[in-house]
């Protein structure tokens, strides 16, 4: 059951990285108006 727990938080790990690198990679950012549902692109600040 260990082993199985061990695995199991790895792999939550693992996919929890790649979906931050996935999203780092690129310079503009997909955004929703919440209030008209307009999508458009904005620069990223940078890191910050």
């Amino acid at each position: 059951m260990k082993r199985f727990t061990g695995l199991l938080l790895i792999t939550i790990f693992a996919l929890s990285l790649t979906a931050c690198a996935n999203k780092a990679g690129g310079d503009a950012v997909r955004v929703k108006c919440p209030s008209c549902g307009f999508e458009f692109d904005v620069q990223d600040p940078g890191g910050q």
